[in-house]
């Protein structure tokens, strides 16, 4: 893996973690608590989605890479 990939992906993680800190004093203000489950779901959902996204752009890429989005016509157009 690159050093410019790495530093992406930390970059990333520092974002993440910055956020799940902030996040509660947001919430703290509201009437009602997020629960442990809440907090799951809420983490699972959100790893779900980038995992997904992920996925998907892999694929597109992969796809893309190996020809297998190229149009497959007769070269010639009388035909």
């Amino acid at each position: 893996m690159s050093r410019k990939a790495i530093a992406i992906i930390f970059a990333c993680i520092a974002v993440l973690a910055v956020v799940l800190a902030v996040m509660p004093r947001f919430w703290m203000g509201g009437s009602d608590g997020i629960s442990g489950h809440g907090w799951a779901a809420y983490i699972i959902g959100a790893v779900m989605t980038v995992g997904l996204s992920g996925g998907l752009f892999f694929l597109t890429f992969y796809s893309a890479r190996h020809g297998h989005d190229d149009i497959d016509r007769p070269d010639d157009p009388a035909v």
